[in-house]
């Protein structure tokens, strides 16, 4: 079964029950991980996991940190973008 591109089910649910927190000073740690075509992810995936995850030099298996940055830096950041 191919990668479904979707925010999981759990996620979406813990984000309405305010679970998480993005703050960049003093949030939770997000992680980004790559995965390979042969990955089994979906809407109802729960957990990271190392099937399917890509693998090379310079690629740490677990993914890097998403940098979280505040509201401010976040619109700068657009405004160049948008340039």
């Amino acid at each position: 079964m191919a990668i479904t591109s979707t925010l999981t089910t759990s996620f979406k649910q813990q984000l309405l029950e305010g679970v998480h927190n993005f703050k960049a000073s003093g949030g939770n740690t997000f992680k980004l991980a790559l995965y390979t075509s042969s990955a089994t992810l979906g809407a109802t995936t729960t957990a990271f996991t190392t099937t399917g995850q890509a693998s090379g030099t310079n690629y740490t298996s677990g993914g890097a940190n998403l940098m979280l940055i505040q509201h401010l830096q976040a619109l700068q950041l657009l405004q160049i973008l948008l340039i």
